[in-house]
């Protein structure tokens, strides 16, 4: 199965990649912000006590680097970012697989959120980007749990 084909069974067809790479430039402006609210938020869940405090510079400089690649489109940079830097850290590291659940949807709903505030996206092009944002997210899920499989069988 192709990579395309994968992205199209969870709907991100070219219509929603290429509002993505669109609205990337707004989106992008968001990344930071989001990504320190989500480690804030992520500080008070009882995945906290996995979080080494020494790394947590690192974790947030790579999640940022990989947001910036979802909110971009660039889904195929995306799953590299899994397999090169995440994988084997998040099996290492013991997170359960409830992360992937609670990162995805954490993502969907704060960019959602961002995208509905954010007075330099239309109205009209709101619910589309929601849209593939949410699809995004949840594509994202399955690379990150395809990243961390992959490691295990490593």
């Amino acid at each position: 199965m192709e990579f395309s084909d994968r992205m199209r069974d969870f709907g991100l067809g070219p219509d929603q990649q290429d509002r993505l790479r669109a609205w990337s430039s707004a989106l992008l402006g968001h990344v930071e912000t989001a990504v320190e609210a989500y480690y804030a938020h992520l500080a008070g869940t009882a995945f906290a006590e996995q979080m080494r405090a020494s790394d947590i510079d690192e974790i947030k400089a790579m999640r940022v680097a990989h947001w910036r690649l979802l909110v971009g489109g660039d889904f195929v940079g995306a799953g590299r970012d899994y397999a090169d830097r995440f994988g084997r850290r998040l099996l290492d590291g013991g997170f359960p697989r409830s992360i992937f659940v609670f990162a995805a949807e954490w993502f969907a709903l704060e960019f959602t959120a961002r995208v509905d505030a954010d007075p330099a996206i239309p109205d009209a092009e709101r619910p589309g980007l929601r849209d593939a944002l949410i699809r995004a997210a949840f594509f994202d899920l399955a690379l990150a749990e395809s990243a961390r499989d992959i490691a295990w069988i490593d």
